[in-house]
């Protein structure tokens, strides 16, 4: 059986992440462990010697993992996989929203100074929760947590899906000196 360490709860990026990943690789057999901070399950998957972690490459703490763990865990695979469908939701309550709930790395996609306040929160599940329960006016969320709850939320932005990369981190390293990488035929395009 396959065991990947990923950021949860279900339904995060990191979650839809690890199935696609797993699903490709025609792994049936697994143990995906939902976690709140990915360092520390980097620790126990170091630890245990055989265990993988799954990590987005926009997500902080990156270089911690590259780092920290370098000789017990190390990156084994990369893949290409967008992240679900992102916006900016608001409660339908409030008129003009002025407080935002985002996790870190979507800073990127907002103008930080159209909001009084920011409140980081670790995945975009969370901010839905928080959300809903009333604890901000808006949050960057999937575009589904509108239409889930269609009485309580509304999209205010739509981001979309955003393509980026991820990082399998393993127990035994794959990397022997030789690049590992795919072939990209089309970077030949732009050569006269």
């Amino acid at each position: 059986m396959v065991r990947i360490y990923t950021l949860g709860p279900a339904r995060s990026c990191h979650h839809h992440a690890a199935l696609k990943y797993l699903d490709f690789q025609g792994i049936e057999l697994r143990d995906i462990i939902l976690v709140d901070e990915l360092v520390a399950a980097a620790a126990e998957a170091a630890d245990r010697g055989d265990s993988y972690v799954l990590q987005c490459s926009a997500h902080l703490n990156v270089h911690f993992l590259t780092e920290k763990f370098r000789n017990r865990l190390q990156v084994v695979d990369t893949f290409i996989l967008p992240t679900q469908s992102i916006a900016v939701v608001k409660r339908k309550d409030v008129k003009e929203p002025r407080t935002l709930g985002l996790p870190e790395p979507t800073v990127g996609y907002i103008d930080p100074k159209a909001w009084n306040k920011l409140i980081f929160e670790t995945t975009k599940p969370v901010v839905e929760k928080k959300l809903l329960e009333g604890l901000y006016d808006a949050g960057v969320a999937y575009s589904r947590s509108a239409l889930e709850h269609p009485d309580e939320l509304e999209i205010i932005q739509e981001i979309g899906e955003v393509v980026t990369t991820w990082l399998l981190y393993g127990p035994r390293p794959r990397y022997s000196g030789t690049i590992i990488a795919s072939p990209y035929p089309e970077l030949h395009d732009l050569l006269p």
